[in-house]
């Protein structure tokens, strides 16, 4: 009994020094690899996922062909997403063009330790009633139909990012930062074909109250700025909700560990490589940004993108 103390007490401490010895070598490891090489080996890393990293402005943005195109869209979806530490406000915005209904959503708010925004394009395949909207999945536009897109996302009055691209879903995701949604605006721009679609686009913003100042049109191109969404009722919004607070105090301390953890480094790419050789199931779980589906589900189909 008198022995297993001592004996305990060198495991710990043989462990210990081990420990020591990796982290120092992937630090070093990671310090002595170049930008570019950084930059190539975590987008190759990032892709099964359905992102790439843009090393100009540090954030995770999403590819044209993520694997989530797949699944396209639906107020379901966004039901399902404060289990997985995703809180956010959104806006739907649908309307009716060419014998369809779209949807042009928009989203902005904490995506796990990520302070993020989003704007997604879909339509059915028909015109849908408006009281079935909510109960259909939308499909991802094609190619031949995806817009130019841009969103500028502020935290208060600080820019945190611009992306800009021809897209069915722009996203843009500054790891490690914490912003409750409240906190959070994005100027969001969309270029539209032609000026029907523009038009039927206008006439659903203002229908949901959208006034002259919170958008503005110039040509076929929207200019939106949004903060509040029209579409959520008060007794729905985050700061009315415990389980919402619950979930923002829950991303936040992920924030405050995975700056922890990573606290040799301070650039997003040095940080992600240092979990995906020093953590790889943390790694995983972090750079899973935005799902649209359950993790086993979602785990399954990667399995089977990259067999």
């Amino acid at each position: 009994m008198y022995l297993l103390f001592p004996v305990v007490l060198f495991i710990m401490i043989f462990f210990f020094f081990i420990n020591h010895a990796r982290k120092k070598r992937i630090i070093c490891k990671i310090r002595c690899m170049s930008c570019c090489e950084k930059c190539e080996l975590l987008n190759h890393l990032a892709e099964p996922f359905g992102f790439c990293y843009d090393s100009k402005q540090d954030i995770f943005s999403s590819r044209t062909d993520a694997w989530q195109k797949m699944f396209g869209y639906g107020t379901a979806y966004d039901k399902a997403a404060l289990p997985l530490n995703m809180i956010f406000n959104t806006e739907p915005v649908y309307f009716n063009y060419d014998k369809k209904t779209w949807l042009i959503q928009m989203w902005k708010g904490q995506y796990g330790i990520n302070a993020g925004a989003e704007v997604g394009i879909y339509h059915a395949n028909r015109t849908i009633a408006p009281a079935l909207r909510h109960q259909t999945i939308f499909t991802a536009v094609d190619e031949s139909e995806m817009l130019p897109l841009e969103i500028c996302l502020f935290f208060g009055e600080e820019l945190l990012f611009t992306t800009s691209h021809t897209h069915w879903w722009l996203t843009g995701f500054y790891m490690g930062f914490w912003a409750p949604p409240a906190s959070l605006s994005a100027r969001i721009k969309i270029t539209f074909p032609n000026s029907e679609m523009c038009a039927s686009f206008l006439h659903a913003l203002s229908d949901l109250g959208y006034r002259p100042g919170e958008y503005c049109q110039d040509l076929n191109t929207v200019h939106l700025l949004f903060t509040q969404p029209k579409t959520v009722s008060a007794d729905l919004l985050w700061l009315s909700d415990w389980r919402e607070k619950l979930a923002l105090w829950r991303t936040k301390m992920l924030c405050i560990l995975f700056l922890k953890i990573t606290d040799p480094f301070h650039c997003t790419v040095d940080r992600i490589l240092y979990l995906y050789y020093y953590l790889p199931s943390v790694f995983r779980k972090t750079i899973c940004i935005r799902s649209f589906l359950p993790k086993r589900k979602e785990r399954k189909y990667r399995k089977g993108i990259l067999s």
